[in-house]
């Protein structure tokens, strides 16, 4: 059936619309916009669509070129509140949250049931594509390729006719209908409507509020690393470009070049008649030119060309540094991969990881190999600060100072969050780069608070494996790495720690290492790793440790004897992925691994490890998102001082909060919530055997890490005066107090708390 449109020309139409939609209770709506990011002053919705019943659409002008509405947003407005604030009226949308974010940028607030068409699809089947397009396509093919008609995918949309865009728009709506009552049915049927009730879609809630939150940048610092890391970059450059091996590389490739361009001027003289007056010119041209080139006289551009150094990103010039005879002749061990086929080409890799496994290839670190190796990863660090985290953010931020990532429920495979323009969840560790998140500042009078949870995927792993050791270390508040090393090497974890945990200690350096390789093996488990990159993981090439593959295969083979139920574990999830196709986490979400059943043994591999991966990975982040959902509706009730998600990180949250609701009360309020939150009632099980417990950090950006202090004011942190060494010893006199002991240790506090937030509400 062919979507029917109308175009709204009245407000008595926009009236009739709504009564419409009232006596369906059904909404489905998308606006199209100018293509502006929304918190820009350009941004600019162009029309809204809205569905209330299959088969048909009707689109309101707003700020369309070809329709001068002087009214449209009182237009907006009244449908805004009889429609989308009505909580009788369902709301349909495919990604949804980007259309509530422009109806609050108006005022308008939704209430009642929302379903995401997009979302839906997602829980019935997580590989891509995930687009309203590729769903009509292949569940409504007699309608596919709509967006196509007269050319219309070929017009920007801020030139788009209002003709073609009301009819375009009618039929998103239309379909979008139309597909999320096909899928709810479908979710119905195979028992995962409460995941999509009780996570996915208060979740979508969640995050649209902090995406329409963002991240405050400060503009003048990003502005001063501009300026700032391109003597770095040019430095590293140097670094590179300057070792006699690369400066000898270099000379012979420029002198190659020359050579291979005289020859094929050479091989033009060959072509014309000396004794052709016709041709004399032409010769005369090019033999002035072989003179000059070999006379170094270069004129043209691509003359000027011959004679560059090498580059380093470059995917001709690199490789030939790295495996020619002329270069550095190192082994090909990968080659670079078809886009099409994702089959290998003829073409040999300089990736990052192969530049470290070829790194880890050489033992000497004073070597020649290794200090170039050394210095060009090095560079493509800085380079990659620099392109992303600096001069991305400055293109990427918008009007009001800030980034506004999206955050993509739908954006994996294993049900993590995923984040993009830009991608807030990969923003490097301080340790990396101290600068990066020293951009990322809390607006006046507010200050981060994030909570970590404390090795999430681990204790999810410990949970469903049952590991005594693992267990146990979480019980007592131990390092968990720290006490499965202890137990290797036959030491109590006591032993251990006093060595680890002291500096000076003479063995410090070797329970050091021991933790860094038990927490590699671990994760490495949970991950799936394989001996040759767990190899990579357990060596430090710089402080000469090299560890070889069939010696991690050794230390993996040594774990799984001394942790034999962690073994059980991966063996039973295999054999539940060969019996049922299909894995499913703690919340009932499925990872189809169809894979498992190929011939091919790398793919039957490949499923077998995300068995393992997928149901820690996926339980734990979604255990932070549903403690996000809990406290954020304790928010909204004023059971909790609102705060201001502002990122959601896999097992992490960042807030942004008035100094005076950071204390004890809270902290300990939302630990209560967020460390074994009461997933029985809404998801069918509850972890009772190990504490999801986590840190508060506290900071004025995002850089600044303070662990939390009981009673302490944090509205000093907002003075001129602050600072934070004087901080951190006083941090000192709480070390190892926890979070669970607060209401016994400081209950007169606590209330004191209580009251002064329900007084604050009261006189609000």
């Amino acid at each position: 059936m062919e979507s029917r449109y109308a175009i709204i020309k009245s407000f008595s139409q926009v009236k009739k619309l709504v009564k419409a939609c009232l006596k369906t209770g059904i909404a489905s709506i998308d606006y199209e916009t100018n293509a502006e990011g929304i918190y820009n002053k350009t941004f600019r919705p162009t029309i809204l669509s809205v569905t209330f019943q299959v088969g048909s659409g009707v689109s309101i002008p707003l700020c369309h070129h070809e329709y001068d509405n002087p009214h449209w947003k009182k237009w907006l407005l009244y449908f805004g509140r009889k429609v989308v604030e009505n909580p009788k009226v369902t709301k349909v949308g495919w990604n949804l949250k980007f259309d509530l974010q422009i109806f609050e940028l108006y005022g308008i607030y939704v209430r009642g049931t929302v379903l995401d068409g997009m979302l839906m699809k997602y829980l019935l089947n997580e590989e891509r594509p995930n687009d309203l397009k590729s769903m009509v396509r292949r569940y409504l093919p007699e309608h596919g390729d709509y967006e196509k008609a007269d050319k219309f995918d070929k017009i920007p949309w801020d030139k788009k006719p209002l003709e073609q865009l009301c009819k375009y728009g009618c039929q998103d709506t239309d379909y979008t209908l139309r597909l999320s009552m096909f899928f709810e049915n479908k979710l119905i049927e195979i028992g995962m409507y409460p995941l999509l009730r009780h996570l996915i879609m208060p979740a979508s809630r969640v995050l649209q509020h902090a995406e329409k939150t963002g991240l405050y940048l400060d503009r003048k610092f990003n502005q001063e690393l501009l300026e700032s890391y391109k003597p770095k970059i040019d430095q590293a450059t140097s670094n590179c470009l300057n070792l006699p091996r690369v400066k000898r590389f270099s000379r012979w490739l420029i002198q190659e070049r020359i050579s291979k361009y005289i020859s094929s001027i050479e091989r033009e003289l060959e072509d014309l008649d000396y004794s052709d007056p016709k041709d004399a010119r032409k010769i005369a041209s090019r033999e002035q030119k072989i003179s000059n080139i070999r006379a170094g006289v270069f004129t043209t551009k691509k003359e000027l060309e011959l004679t560059r150094e090498i580059n380093l990103g470059s995917p001709i010039d690199l490789p030939m540094l790295l495996y020619s005879e002329k270069g550095f002749k190192f082994p090909i061990i990968k080659y670079t991969k078809d886009k099409n086929t994702n089959r290998d080409t003829d073409k040999p890799s300089t990736d990052e990881d192969t530049l470290v496994e070829l790194r880890l290839s050489i033992k000497n670190p004073e070597s020649h190999k290794a200090i170039f190796l050394d210095n060009l990863l090095s560079l493509r660090g800085l380079k990659k600060m620099y392109t992303t985290y600096i001069e991305g953010w400055h293109d990427k931020v918008q009007d009001d100072s800030k980034l506004h990532g999206r955050f993509l429920i739908h954006g994996t495979t294993s049900g993590r969050l995923s984040s993009q323009e830009p991608n807030l969840q990969q923003i490097p560790k301080t340790s990396v780069d101290p600068n990066i998140k020293k951009q990322l500042v809390a607006p006046k009078g507010k200050l981060y608070m994030a909570l970590d949870y404390s090795q999430a995927e681990l204790r999810i792993m410990a949970h469903l494996s049952g590991d005594e050791t693992y267990l146990e270390a979480f019980a007592k508040g131990q390092d968990p790495h720290l006490a499965i090393a202890a137990k290797k090497y036959g030491v109590s974890y006591e032993e251990a720690y006093k060595a680890y945990s002291d500096e000076q200690h003479p063995d410090y350096k070797l329970w050091k290492n021991r933790r860094k390789q038990a927490k590699q093996i671990c994760f490495g488990i949970i991950y799936g790793i394989q001996k040759k990159l767990l190899a990579v993981k357990l060596s430090d090439p710089k402080a000469g440790i090299i560890v070889t593959p069939d010696e991690a295969q050794q230390q993996l083979d040594e774990f799984f004897h001394e942790h034999p139920k962690i073994k059980k574990f991966m063996i039973h999830q295999e054999k539940v992925l060969i019996k049922h196709g299909y894995i499913k986490s703690l919340f009932g979400r499925k990872r189809r691994l169809p894979q498992v059943y190929s011939d091919n043994e790398q793919e039957a591999a490949y499923a077998v490890r995300l068995s393992v991966n997928m149901p820690c990975q996926s339980a734990a982040s979604d255990m932070n998102l549903f403690a996000s959902i809990l406290n954020y509706w304790k928010m909204r009730q004023g059971k909790l001082p609102f705060m201001q998600e502002t990122c959601n990180v896999h097992d992490a949250t960042y807030y942004l909060v008035r100094p005076e609701y950071i204390n004890t009360w809270v902290v300990h309020e939302i630990w209560e919530t967020c460390r074994n939150p009461n997933t029985k009632e809404y998801f069918n099980f509850q972890i009772d055997d190990v504490n999801m417990s986590m840190d508060f950090v506290i900071g004025r950006s995002m850089a600044e890490e303070l662990p939390f202090i009981p009673g302490y004011d944090y509205r000093k942190m907002l003075e001129p005066d602050f600072d934070p060494e004087k901080y951190l010893e006083e941090h000192r006199k709480f070390k190892g107090i926890e979070i669970e002991d607060y209401p016994k240790l400081y209950p007169e506090e606590i209330e004191r708390n209580k009251r002064e937030f329900r007084k604050r509400i009261y006189e609000s």
